[in-house]
């Protein structure tokens, strides 16, 4: 049975502020040990990530971008189900040059039994963006990973 809708919103609520505040740590302290992520529509071919997978990249990405604007557009929240949708653009400036963060997202969160903490995140990205963006992103970490040695 899945937690009151009162622990599941809290737990939402501060999930929401987390991102919002581009704040990987208490976005990552949320997440339940069995953690799940999957990019989304399914014709990315993103495999399914691990809470580790994701914990090694989530902090990257947000350290990367900078004057982060988040604009919650809708919430729905499906509290019999321990679920909740919610859909989000953004934008930010990115170390990339010439390239800026333009996102859409619609989340499909879903909590653990006792609400406390988020289970499942499916990301359905605009996949224009990510077709552009993401492999121009993932070859300037390999060269911060260059750099660093």
């Amino acid at each position: 049975m899945p937690a009151p809708a009162h622990i599941q919103a809290a737990t939402l609520g501060k999930f929401l502020a987390a991102w919002n505040d581009q704040n990987a740590q208490d976005t990552i302290a949320l997440w339940s040990d069995d953690f799940k992520q999957r990019l989304l529509p399914l014709s990315l071919g993103t495999p399914v990530q691990s809470r580790a997978e994701a914990e090694a990249i989530y902090p990257k990405l947000t350290g990367s971008l900078t004057n982060w604007k988040l604009e919650i557009r809708e919430i729905v929240h499906d509290t019999a189900r321990g679920t909740a949708a919610v859909y989000a653009t953004s934008q930010a400036d990115t170390p990339l040059p010439g390239e800026k963060w333009t996102n859409e997202y619609a989340l499909f969160l879903s909590f653990t039994e006792d609400g406390t903490k988020v289970s499942r995140l499916e990301e359905m990205v605009d996949t224009a963006f990510y077709r552009h963006f993401f492999p121009k992103f993932q070859q300037y970490l390999m060269g911060l990973g260059t750099s660093a040695k």
